[in-house]
């Protein structure tokens, strides 16, 4: 991983950003840099920092807001009132410090950058966590504590955080209960009743709206609160626009194969990852990225369009951003089990204007039945899903033109020994585990493990959304992979390693474990340096060969 940034040139940068903000809002460069400070500095008491110059950075779509929304959350918790909020929960339990947020003239519920960040991102804070899940609570246990309108209007903020975690927060027994007894009067509420709304509001702190309200087309005019108003209307318009999208997908393969329907069932039951937004990039960055890792030579089928495939698209995030990196005279096709989690990424892919993208449904072992052929593969995150990777990896080598570059992604076997150490767990539900096994689990883990920065699935961001934990920690079927064998496959394909993807940190204590090595280091010494650093691949061996 990035080293953090720290001292007065990190600090200095950070405040200037978002000064820079406060006073021009539509600093779209300003913006950007500050999200990416802010995916490594470390906030402190001691930090300067406009907060309204951080809120402004949230208004731009193609900016990292779950970057933004970590270091907001991580500044607001080094401060009043929140820091004070956590004291509270620590020392007297979480029950307490929700109580505390509660009383007449709580500030945190006012606190415009935490609204901003709760509803633009993930909170990807054990702590915060369980501080808004003891709130969740007690308005629930009190709902007359929504007559106060800060009360009601931060209960709509945190149904948007519910929505953006897909409602990974676990909810107690009383908590069912009170559900289950629950009166939704869905006409009322939008006829205007204030009192039908308020128990509609309470519901939708628990579950979706399209659980309740399916794609029903209503009039948002009357809903009461008028809060919730603009809640609902974007989610029902995305969950909409998602359903037209799945409809008109097309279909280049059959999903035969048994794995790969079930690993489609859970994708289609849980798309993912839920990315609400992306840092994009400049178009043509993608060329300049791959000229660290091949020469000019190399590069040349791809100087002008050229076809490129993003196989196992999932809900198309890396297909979106290959897609405007390598720009409009790129084509590009994405595939995937689910239509679910395509139709999302065709929803989000419009929504930023990405015109050379098309998504398909296809199952990689079935690509075979296809003429297409691509000058670039790209294959993140996928391959370790099925029975044997390496097949799924040869069937892709088949449809690469010659001399086609591919960028692979694979478990690491040595990095995921703690995520598979999970299944021998007694508490462990195992894959087919329902969403309240799920959270149960989550919960579990998260009281065993709190404090404990060790502990490496907490610091994952998939730990902190429903699809995320899933995909981490139930998955149902996964085969990590080790590089010896890595190795032996490209060796026998006539494959040419081209480096991984890793941070400079990361190359640089390679280069001087190896200092005689060529500049993208071989596999062998590759597999030695993980033995001795085996978190080098936390995330996964994410790499670039050439056919």
């Amino acid at each position: 991983m990035n080293g953090p940034l720290t001292g007065p040139e990190a600090a200095e940068a950070v405040a200037q950003c978002s000064r820079a903000l406060a006073s021009r809002p539509n600093y779209l460069e300003a913006a950007r840099l500050l999200a990416a400070l802010m995916q490594r500095y470390e906030f402190s008491a001691e930090t300067k920092i406009s907060p309204r110059g951080l809120e402004a950075a949230f208004a731009f779509a193609n900016v990292d807001r779950q970057a933004l929304c970590n270091g907001a959350l991580a500044f607001l918790k080094c401060r009043p009132p929140l820091a004070d909020a956590l004291a509270r929960g620590r020392a007297d339990g979480w029950d307490a410090a929700a109580a505390l947020l509660t009383r007449k003239g709580a500030r945190l519920l006012r606190d415009r950058l935490f609204a901003v960040a709760l509803t633009h991102g993930v909170v990807a804070d054990i702590e915060i966590e369980f501080l808004m899940t003891a709130l969740r609570r007690r308005l629930l246990l009190s709902p007359t504590l929504l007559l106060a309108r800060p009360v009601y209007e931060f209960a709509c903020v945190l149904i948007r955080q519910c929505l953006n975690n897909e409602f990974v927060f676990f909810a107690d027994e009383d908590e069912r209960s009170l559900l289950d007894e629950l009166n939704v009067d869905i006409d009322g509420m939008f006829k205007g009743d204030a009192a039908a709304g308020g128990g509609f509001l309470l519901w939708s702190l628990y579950r979706p709206f399209h659980e309740t309200l399916g794609h029903e087309v209503r009039a948002f005019d009357q809903v009461s609160p008028r809060a919730l108003r603009a809640v609902m209307r974007q989610e029902l318009d995305a969950r909409r626009v998602e359903a037209a999208h799945a409809a008109s997908l097309r279909r280049l393969t059959a999903v035969t194969d048994e794995t790969s329907r079930r690993v489609a069932d859970q994708y289609t039951y849980d798309p993912y990852p839920r990315w609400l937004c992306l840092q994009a990039p400049q178009p043509g960055s993608a060329k300049d990225r791959m000229r660290g890792h091949f020469s000019a030579d190399a590069l040349a089928m791809i100087d002008g369009p050229c076809d490129v495939l993003i196989a196992g698209a999932g809900t198309g995030r890396q297909a979106v951003h290959t897609a405007i990196g390598y720009g409009n005279g790129t084509r590009v096709l994405a595939i995937d089990l689910s239509a679910p989690s395509l139709a999302y990424g065709a929803r989000m892919a419009e929504a930023l204007g990405v015109s050379n993208l098309r998504f398909a449904i296809g199952d990689i072992l079935c690509l075979d039945e296809t003429a297409d052929r691509f000058d670039v593969i790209e294959c993140v995150g996928v391959l370790h899903h099925m029975i044997d990777p390496y097949e799924g990896w040869r069937v892709l080598l088949d449809r690469l033109r010659p001399g086609g570059l591919m960028l692979i992604g694979l478990y690491s076997a040595v990095a995921r020994r703690e995520v598979r150490a999970l299944s021998e767990d007694p508490d462990w539900p195992g894959p087919d585990a329902d969403d309240g096994g799920l959270r149960a689990y989550r919960r579990k883990l998260m009281d065993r493990t709190f404090g404990e920065d060790g502990f490496a699935l907490t610091q994952s961001a998939d730990f902190f959304t429903k699809s995320g934990f899933r995909d981490l920690a139930l998955h149902v079927s996964e085969r990590p992979c080790a590089i010896p064998e890595i190795s032996d496959f490209m060796t026998a394909h006539g494959l040419k390693f081209h480096g991984f993807s890793l941070p400079d940190e990361t190359l640089q204590a390679y280069a001087d474990a190896f200092p005689g090595d060529e500049p993208s280091g071989t596999l062998d010494h590759w597999w030695a340096f993980e033995q001795d650093n085996p978190q080098t691949f936390n995330s996964m061996y994410q790499f670039w060969c050439r056919k």
